[in-house]
């Protein structure tokens, strides 16, 4: 063979070489530097950590006259209408004595619930007897913001409001020595069959689209969780406000005003994927799936709630329109960041 053939059989022997190199070992190199993740089972809770603030239909009532208290019901107890609360008893006010002898307070000393009277203003209802005028249940904790945290008032609430109202209930329980001025609180009745709860999300949050009037929420504070809904979600600029309603029963729900609680709007088990693994082809979310030979082929899948950075979807198949569909299973080998 002379010099020239040799030449050009090497020249064509190694374009066939690049040839294969790019048809065969180059995709496999590429297809191994891809990333991928495997599909296992998880848990994806949607939940926000908020400051709650507790909205009930509650009636304060005021001594109709000065005097000491004698008590007939506890705190938190549960009565019917007509049931006897307490007495007022002028024959325990403190009498002056004479010189040298203890004195009863005067001043703001005497009257420590001035300022929750005025608060309450002409919310507050005076009996002529103490006995419930309705039933529910008795509390002797009061703020004075039982007209703001109302129920006919729970969709006017902003967080400007109800951030300033924002405090410690006070105990209205008088001792021995203690007195009741005429018209200030003495105790309140609280519906405990039907409550709510307030809270606001900032207007960016991306968390809002997860909060849909109607469907079921839990929210867990101190003392336990309580099963209820979402009443509604209103956009109020630069804030939104979630309302929640509750027929449960709660421990100390009558002291509560201003909680921190977490709110989980859902909970559910099944296949996990990052967010960015999902990509979409003719409108349906699905994943690239790695194949025995190291392709990948798309696959459709069914997000059944996602958090905003991870999904939770149908494992084997699911139904649509009718259709079954088959879909991803658990430990498949799925791209991680397809390209879109």
């Amino acid at each position: 063979m002379g010099k020239s053939k040799r030449i050009a059989f090497a020249a064509f022997a190694v374009a066939v070489a690049a040839l294969y190199v790019v048809a065969f070992v180059v995709p496999d190199v590429a297809g191994a530097l891809k990333e991928t993740v495997v599909l296992e089972y998880g848990r994806l809770a949607v939940s926000d950590t908020v400051t709650g603030f507790v909205v009930r239909d509650e009636t304060v009532y005021l001594a109709d006259r000065a005097g000491g208290i004698r008590y007939y019901v506890g705190e938190g107890t549960k009565v019917r209408r007509n049931a006897r609360l307490l007495d007022i008893v002028p024959e325990l006010l403190p009498v002056r004595t004479g010189e040298g002898q203890a004195q009863p307070p005067e001043g703001d000393e005497a009257r420590p619930y001035a300022a929750l009277a005025e608060r309450i203003g002409d919310r507050g209802v005076t009996l002529d007897v103490n006995a419930a005028e309705r039933g529910g249940v008795v509390s002797y904790y009061v703020d004075g913001y039982e007209g703001l945290f109302s129920p006919e008032n729970m969709g006017s609430l902003t967080w400007e409001a109800a951030e300033a109202a924002a405090g410690k209930t006070e105990n209205l329980t008088r001792h021995e020595g203690m007195v009741a001025e005429r018209g200030e609180p003495i105790y309140k009745i609280v519906d405990d069959t039907l409550w709510h709860m307030v809270f606001w999300l900032e207007s960016g949050s991306k968390s809002i689209v997860n909060y849909i009037a109607g469907e079921a929420v839990t929210v867990s504070m101190e003392s336990g969780e309580v099963q209820g809904a979402i009443r509604d979600v209103l956009n109020q600029g630069d804030r939104w406000m979630v309302s929640m309603t509750f027929d449960r029963h709660y421990e100390n729900l009558a002291q509560l005003r201003s909680v921190e609680a977490e709110v989980v709007v859902s909970d559910y088990r099944g296949l996990i994927v990052e967010n960015g693994s999902i990509a979409s082809e003719g409108g349906q979310a699905g994943l690239y799936v790695k194949g025995k030979s190291g392709d990948f082929a798309f696959v459709p899948v069914n997000v059944l709630r996602s958090d905003g950075e991870r999904s939770i979807i149908s494992a084997a198949s699911f139904i649509r329109d009718g259709e079954e569909i088959r879909t991803v299973n658990i430990y498949e080998e799925v791209l991680r960041e397809p390209e879109l």
